[in-house]
């Protein structure tokens, strides 16, 4: 390594030692905690066209970050430098809620969909890992704040969406009227969210990864107000009558956040009564020995929709088995029953699903 490289490395190590003592001030809306144990990661970011130097970087136990040990665990280690040095350029943006942004975009850069790493994503608009709009404008999401980076490379990407958020909200009074009450936070934050993504249940689950990413302690998920809004959403009802108890299943909190969402946008548009979540749902796949998604809360079956009882004959059932298989991104499902033949995957029809749709999803 060249002397310049050295010299480049230790700064931003420096750095990042700065920034995780005054993480807790620049992060006014997460608590920082002390991380426990020996924290010590190395950073080799890859490099593009090889131009850039490899940083070496090395957070020890005792320069907390408020991360909590799901955060250490489930952030790649050079997208969590990435993020923790892209937040402090936003004085009301934490790096958690860039995370959770990255994570409900593209798993941190793991997604292998297309548009993540080449292309363009299946909407016709977005690339990269934070997932920015190259089509729209001029100029376009990207041309405004990508600074003439590549939307491929996190490096270039994390401080373009820190940059986004900042502009289009955090930096600005808060909006007259909180576009997503159902949801935890403030409503700056909220409105700057929906500039990334026009949809209160995506603001819901990149805050609630935030939430999940920080090492203070977290209040039960059963008072989520977005679980609550699903409780007692006038769209949505239960039914035991099929061996299942769906009932407290919604109201624990334990739900995928994708199911919580799929069921939010579905009662937008239709009444829905939800036949089984967990409990009462066999362990595995029926005729397997594969656990089922209902097992690990990440599948939801729905027997009557509008009133109707689910059949083949059903109007609005085939209407919304049919409008799951419009969704892209983060909320298209990985498998869908019914009594429809779709004729592709993951739609999917056989003697036990022809009563209710089943939706599901595989782990992130």
């Amino acid at each position: 390594m060249t002397p310049a490289a050295k010299s480049k490395v230790f700064g931003v190590l420096a750095a990042l030692v700065v920034l995780a003592g005054i993480a807790g001030r620049a992060s006014p809306g997460f608590a920082v905690g002390k991380v426990t144990g020996v924290v010590s990661r190395t950073v080799r970011h890859a490099l593009a066209g090889g131009s850039r130097p490899t940083p070496v970087i090395q957070v020890p136990a005792g320069r907390a970050i408020g991360a909590s040990p799901y955060a250490l665990s489930d952030i790649p280690a050079s997208y969590l430098a990435l993020y923790v040095k892209a937040a402090p350029t936003c004085p009301a943006l934490t790096w958690q809620m860039l995370a959770g942004i990255g994570k409900v975009e593209t798993n941190h850069g793991r997604s292998t969909l297309p548009g993540v790493h080449t292309g363009i994503n299946s909407a016709g608009c977005c690339a990269g890992p934070m997932q920015f709009n190259i089509n729209n404008g001029p100029p376009s999401t990207w041309q405004s704040f990508g600074r003439g980076g590549n939307v491929y490379d996190p490096a270039d990407a994390i401080p373009a969406a820190a940059r986004k958020l900042c502009a289009n909200g955090l930096a600005l009074p808060p909006p007259a009227a909180d576009p997503c009450r159902t949801v935890m936070g403030s409503s700056s934050v909220h409105a700057a969210i929906m500039r990334y993504n026009n949809a209160c249940w995506y603001v819901h689950e990149v805050l609630t990864f935030a939430a999940r990413y920080t090492s203070a302690a977290l209040p039960p998920a059963s008072t989520d107000p977005f679980v609550l809004a699903l409780v007692h959403n006038p769209n949505i009802s239960t039914t035991r009558s099929r061996g299942c108890d769906p009932g407290p299943d919604l109201a624990s909190g334990k739900l995928d956040l994708r199911v919580q969402s799929i069921l939010a946008v579905l009662a937008q548009r239709w009444r829905l009564r939800v036949s089984c979540v967990k409990t009462g749902h066999s362990y595995d796949v029926a005729g397997t020995t594969r656990v089922s998604n209902h097992t690990v809360w990440r599948a939801v079956d729905i027997d009557a929709i509008n009133g109707q009882a689910v059949t083949h004959a059903s109007a609005a059932s085939r209407a919304l088995v049919l409008f799951l298989d419009r969704l892209q991104g983060p909320l298209r499902p990985t498998e869908v029953g019914s009594p429809f033949a779709v004729g592709h995957r993951p739609y999917f029809t056989d003697e036990g699903h022809q009563e209710h749709v089943h939706i599901g999803y595989g782990a992130l």
